[in-house]
C-alpha cells in the first residue's frame, strides 16, 4: 500500500512539472513573440516618420482651409459648451473655486485625443490595406501612424491649455513638465487598444460601429463634464478601473491642482495593470491575426 501511495504522489510531481515547464515555456514564447514584435516596430521608427507625415499631410492640409479643419472641431465645440454652461446652466465655478471652463476644457482636450485616436487607428488596417496586400509591409505600425498623425494636433491644442489656464490666473509651474508623462501613458494605453480593435475589424467590420459607441459612452461615463468627487466612497473604486479617467484626472491634476502622478500611487497602479496587459494582448493578438490580413483584405 505504501509503494502504491508513492507510486501515485511520484506519479503526480512529473506530472505536475510537465504541466508547469510547459505553461512556462508558453509564458516564455509569449514573451519572445512579444519582444520580438515591439522590436520589429521601432527598427521601422524611419517609414513610421514618413508614412505620418503623408498621413497627415493628406487628413489636413488636402483641403482648401487645411490644417484650419483640425482645430475648426474642438474649437466650435468647447465655445458651444462654453455658451451652454456659462449662459444656459449657470455654471461658472467647481469644487475648491475652480472656474468650470477652464476644468472643462482640461479635460476636453485630452478627450480628444484619445477619442480620435481610437477611432481613427480602428480602421486603419482596412484603410491601408493596398500596402497589406501588395508589398511586404510590417502592418504593425499603421495603427500607430493614425495615433501619432493625431498626436500632431494635440500639441498644438495643449497650447489653448496653457491660454485658459493663463487667462485663468493659473500661470505656469514646474509641475507642468509631468504632462509629458500622462502624454506617454495615454500613447500606450491607445497603441495597445489599436492593435487589438484595428486587428480585428479586418475580420469583423462591425467592430468600427462597436469602437464609436464604447468611446461614445465612455464620454460620458469618464468624469468630464461632471465631478469624480460627487460619487460615493463605495463607488469610485469603479472608475479606477478606467484607464481613460487617470489620463483626464492626470491632465487636470498638472495644470490645474498640482498634483504629482506619484501622489496618487494606487491609482497608478491600477492604471498601469490595465494598459499593460491591453498592450500585451493587443500586440499578441495582432500578431497572431496579421498573416491572415492579405487574404482577407
Amino acid at each position: 500500500m505504501k509503494i502504491f501511495s508513492c507510486f501515485i504522489i511520484g506519479i503526480s510531481i512529473i506530472l505536475f512539472l510537465i504541466f508547469y515547464f510547459n505553461f512556462l515555456k508558453r509564458i516564455l514564447d509569449l514573451f519572445k513573440n512579444f519582444f520580438s514584435f515591439i522590436i520589429s516596430i521601432f527598427k521601422s521608427r524611419f517609414i513610421i516618420y514618413q508614412l505620418t507625415k503623408r498621413d497627415f499631410i493628406n487628413k489636413y492640409l488636402g483641403s482648401f482651409l487645411g490644417l484650419t479643419w483640425a482645430f475648426i472641431q474642438p474649437v466650435a465645440y468647447i465655445i458651444v459648451i462654453w455658451a451652454v454652461f456659462t449662459f444656459g446652466l449657470k455654471t461658472t465655478l467647481i469644487n475648491n473655486n475652480i472656474p468650470y471652463m477652464l476644468w472643462l476644457v482640461v479635460g476636453l482636450i485630452p478627450w480628444f485625443f484619445i477619442s480620435e485616436s481610437i477611432n481613427s487607428s480602428t480602421s486603419s488596417i482596412i484603410e491601408y490595406s493596398y500596402l497589406i496586400k501588395k508589398v511586404v509591409f510590417r502592418a504593425s505600425i499603421i495603427p500607430i501612424i493614425k495615433i501619432l498623425s493625431v498626436l500632431i494636433i494635440h500639441l498644438v491644442l495643449l497650447f489653448l491649455i496653457i491660454f485658459f489656464c493663463i487667462f485663468y490666473k493659473f500661470y505656469p509651474k514646474i509641475i507642468w513638465i509631468q504632462i509629458i508623462y500622462y502624454l506617454f501613458s495615454a500613447i500606450i494605453l491607445i497603441t495597445g487598444l489599436s492593435w487589438l480593435t484595428s486587428s480585428l475589424t479586418v475580420f469583423i467590420r462591425d467592430i468600427g460601429q462597436i469602437v464609436l459607441l464604447v468611446t461614445q459612452i465612455m464620454f460620458w461615463l469618464t468624469p468630464i463634464f461632471w465631478d469624480y468627487n460627487l460619487i460615493p466612497k463605495h463607488l469610485k473604486i469603479i472608475f479606477y478601473l478606467n484607464p481613460f479617467h487617470y489620463i483626464i484626472q492626470g491632465y487636470r491634476n498638472t495644470f490645474i491642482f498640482n498634483i504629482w502622478f506619484w501622489e496618487a500611487p494606487d491609482f497608478a497602479f491600477s492604471f498601469w495593470i490595465i494598459t499593460i496587459l491591453l498592450f500585451f494582448a493587443g500586440a499578441i493578438i495582432f500578431k497572431k491575426l496579421r498573416p491572415h490580413f492579405a487574404d482577407v483584405l
